[in-house]
């Protein structure tokens, strides 16, 4: 469904100030209210919108006269305006109402009065307003950080609307928030621009947000919000004759948590190994340590949902294997460290074969499967400082 009503129509940003680590910044590009996405869910259930229907006309003496400012894009009225939303509990039917008497009352500055009838079911809306996970973009605004989109609507052109108009919401923001979305993206539709903050709030450029809480990345069934996690493996610093050995015994540790880790990887995980490690999610690497210590060290990365600290989604991280490490413990090893990427915050938590530094009770970690192996001291499973588990360059927020 394309917001592009109309030869008037253009596409407006909204954005919004966002909080991290006790600190107020802007974000380094501004938040769109003001396109629509597409097309509502097609899970959405149309209703009964008989009442609606009688509004506008219907049959009967008692019909409600039908209107027809000459400044409405609509040319009619009542406009009804239906919502396709989540069903997570949440009201999002008065917070539509909300924005929608906020204009009622204030009509008079308006291009055109504001005559919209919040019908949530209705089967053939004039303007759908649509609660989404994420908004990619907005008309020709093409940011990661927009929280809702609506068209600025004409009403002076001559040709109405000929399918219903898209307002766009993000998910996820606090009552507050909502509403001051919807408030903004209402007045778009009745002729309001960024130019008019003077006179209401809600029409600023900027808005202050607030995240729902989410629940933590540890304490959710899968902590990636895909299932295909792509690695690109860098063999770069290891010598022509070993890399077969390294690539069966990464290959050893992958397949392990594909097929469930001995029941603590998440269900259906799979890996996708990439050349180009910027379309990597995990990269995993060999060097040598050179401070005494051997083993893996490893980062995690993630996304800080709701500004509390702790991630609410894992996007990938970064493993790496002592270069002087016996090729044949690499298995191990990236097998322990990707049970820590993978949610494991102690030793305790990780699949069995890696709870301690004893290979013998498991043979398929002495060595790639077949090969005889000569038994070296266990390392460490290290996080040094410089590799902390939670990514702290820069913000962790992502769209």
């Amino acid at each position: 469904m394309s917001l592009a009503v109309g030869r008037g129509t253009a596409a407006l940003a909204l954005a919004f100030l966002v909080v991290l680590s006790g600190c107020t910044s802007l974000s380094p590009a501004p938040p769109v209210v003001d396109a629509a996405l597409g097309a509502p869910s097609a899970d959405a259930t149309d209703g009964d919108d008989g009442v609606v229907s009688a509004a506008r006309g219907g049959t009967g003496s008692s019909a409600v006269p039908e209107t027809r400012p000459a400044d409405n894009p609509w040319r009619r009225a009542p406009i009804v305006v239906g919502i396709d939303a989540p069903a997570d509990g949440r009201d999002y039917a008065s917070f539509v109402e909300s924005a929608v008497d906020y204009w009622r009352a204030n009509a008079s500055a308006t291009a055109y009065d504001p005559a919209f009838v919040v019908v949530p079911n209705a089967s053939t809306p004039d303007v759908t307003v649509s609660i989404v996970e994420r908004i990619d973009a907005c008309g020709d605004y093409d940011g990661t950080d927009a929280v809702g989109c609506a068209p600025l609507l004409d009403g002076d052109d001559p040709t109405a609307p000929s399918e219903p108009v898209s307002v766009v919401v993000a998910a996820g923001y606090d009552d507050q928030t909502t509403q001051t979305v919807l408030r903004h993206e209402f007045g778009h539709l009745l002729g309001l621009t960024h130019d008019d903050a003077g006179d209401f709030a809600v029409l600023s450029e900027r808005i202050e947000t607030t995240r729902l809480p989410e629940p933590d990345a540890a304490d959710r069934e899968t902590p990636f919000r895909e299932r295909t996690v792509a690695v690109h493996v860098d063999l770069s610093n290891v010598s022509p004759d070993d890399r077969a050995t390294y690539e069966a015994e990464i290959d050893h540790a992958l397949s392990y948590y594909e097929a469930g880790a001995d029941g603590v990887a998440p269900a259906n995980l799979s890996f996708e190994r990439v050349s180009d490690p910027t379309m990597a999610d995990v990269t995993l690497s060999v060097s040598a340590f050179g401070d005494g210590d051997s083993g893996v060290r490893w980062r995690r990365t993630g996304v800080d949902a709701d500004d509390d600290e702790a991630l609410e989604w894992y996007t990938g991280g970064d493993l790496v294997v002592d270069a002087g490490l016996d090729p044949s413990l690499v298995d191990w090893y990236v097998g322990a460290g990707l049970g820590y990427l993978l949610a494991a915050d102690e030793r305790a938590d990780l699949p069995p074969p890696f709870r301690d530094g004893d290979r013998s009770d498991d043979p398929a970690w002495r060595g790639v499967a077949g090969e005889a192996t000569v038994e070296r001291p266990i390392g460490n499973v290290t996080t040094p400082p410089e590799n902390a588990r939670i990514s702290t360059a820069g913000p962790r927020v992502e769209p």
